[in-house]
């Protein structure tokens, strides 16, 4: 069985590229799989678009570490003879796409990946104080909307990463609701908390998010009914109860809806 190298910890975090202004070429992983060149997109066979995605998301890393990450039932023989012809069939597909040694492989610097790009987004949003540039404000809202990694794929590694990458997401599009709330931005803030929801229905944090918003907005009816519902689902999903900061945010619309009852019950009587 093909085994990666230690040459450091397999899920270490994904490293930033440094690509030039006019990247000769741009790798998708979100979504879908898709490498553009200079004169539109490029097709590979799976085992070479496989490489790529490995390399796009752990960077420089030796052979005998790709090799057992992508082949991990193989034996190391034949994780590397698989490799080779990879290697071989991506760099005669596109030459200079891959950097490569006898002993490493990297793509080349001059390749701009939308992985690094959510990355740089999410660094920004949660960042301890970010710059609030409109444009790159719409650019980061952007970027997090964007679909699964590798929708799809199902290997070990992608399934990993697909998880880690939804999490940063996950606390990114949190904390840009509440940046987009401070800036009066209800609109687009009712849009990442709804999609921080949809990832993780049962995350307090995503709903303490929506509410805040909904809150914001006057929408106080709505911020009501999702406590509720979100209060129903943790009981019946997980047999545990909202925390003291959910509940601390919806009691006052809870004693100001009882108190209106009250009133009109009184005044009907």
């Amino acid at each position: 069985m093909a085994t990666a190298q230690r040459e450091s910890p397999q899920h270490a975090p994904i490293r930033d590229a440094q690509v030039s202004p006019s990247p000769r070429w741009e790798l998708h992983l979100f979504d879908r799989w898709t490498l553009c060149g200079q004169d539109g997109q490029i097709a590979l066979g799976l085992r070479e678009e496989r490489l790529l995605a490995v390399l796009a998301l752990y960077g420089s890393r030796s052979r005998s570490y790709v090799a057992g990450i992508l082949w991990p039932d193989s034996t190391d023989a034949r994780a590397m003879g698989n490799l080779r012809a990879a290697v071989w069939h991506a760099e005669h597909a596109v030459p200079g796409l891959l950097l490569h040694t006898r002993t490493r492989l990297a793509l080349a610097e001059d390749v701009r990946l939308d992985v690094h790009e959510f990355l740089s987004a999410v660094r920004w949003v949660v960042g301890p104080d970010p710059t609030f540039d409109t444009r790159q404000l719409g650019r980061a809202v952007a970027i997090l909307h964007r679909g699964d990694l590798l929708p799809g794929w199902y290997d070990d590694w992608v399934l990993y990463e697909r998880s880690r990458l939804a999490q940063l997401r996950l606390r990114a599009l949190e904390s840009l609701a509440e940046q987009l709330v401070s800036l009066g931005d209800t609109r687009s803030a009712l849009e990442a908390a709804l999609a921080a929801v949809a990832i993780e229905p049962l995350r307090e944090s995503a709903q303490r998010a929506l509410i805040r918003v909904h809150i914001a907005d006057g929408n106080y009816l709505d911020a009501v009914r999702e406590y509720r519902s979100f209060r129903t689902r943790l009981a019946a999903e997980m047999d545990v109860s909202p925390s003291g900061q959910l509940e601390s945010l919806i009691h006052p619309l809870l004693v100001s809806r009882a108190r209106i009852r009250t009133s009109t019950a009184t005044a009907t009587a």
